[in-house]
This record gives structure tokens, sequence and C-alpha cells, in this order.
């Protein structure tokens, strides 16, 4: 695998670990669809001052190319990206979430509710 593969195989994960789509994530970094795909797909590596891009919007902050790492370090005294972390879902499916006081969300075609549910307190 050569490294543009590498680095093309690893913007892609750091996008679906975002839950992230391409179009998404062009938005972010200002890059045309296609030429997300071309990265991704190995067809071409991106320049370094669009890597630094790609590592902001993935929170990604190394890269792995052979034996070698590329890291990304934010300057001196700035924080890394603050952007809330997005959640998506898939229409139709009941999720559940279990730190603290979860959210129940039923699926639903009209609305979608947000359900609030109590743990029972265990003595």
């Amino acid at each position: 695998m050569d490294w543009k593969e590498e680095i093309g195989n690893q913007i892609k994960e750091g996008r679906k670990d975002q839950f992230l789509e391409r179009e998404d994530l062009c938005k972010r970094v200002d890059l045309h669809v296609n030429m997300i795909g071309r990265y991704e797909r190995g067809e071409s590596g991106p320049e370094l001052d669009v890597l630094i891009k790609l590592a902001i919007a993935l929170e990604k902050w190394e890269f792995k190319i052979g034996e070698h790492v590329v890291a990304i370090k934010p300057a001196e005294g700035e924080t890394p990206s603050s952007r809330p972390r997005q959640l998506r879902l898939e229409y139709g499916k009941e999720y559940v979430f279990v730190h603290g006081s979860p959210p129940k969300i039923p699926p639903s075609k009209e609305d979608s509710f947000i359900i609030f549910e109590q743990q029972k307190k265990t003595r």
C-alpha cells in the first residue's frame, strides 16, 4: 500500500468516526466532494495545508505513513476544535443511551420524541 492509500484510509476512517458524510467534510475543509473521494481512494494525496484542515475537521491529530507518524498539533495556547460532536441516528431505530439520565429516542414517522427515563437507584 502506498502513502496515498494509507492517508486515504485514515481520512475515511476519521470521517466515519465523526459520523460525517463526504459532503459534510467538504464543507468543513472547503474542498470539492470529489477531491475528498480521491483522497479516500488513494488516488491523490493532500498537500500539507489540506492535511492540517482535514486533521482539524476530523479531530485526528496523527496520521501514520509506513513506519512514520505525522502529528498535527495546535499552536501553543490554542485548543483543538471545540465543535460539539455530531450525533447521527438512523431512521426507524430506537436508541437508548446508558450514561447518567439517558434519553430514549423511539422511532416515529410523524415527530421525534426524546424521553428521559429515570434510572432505578440500587442500594
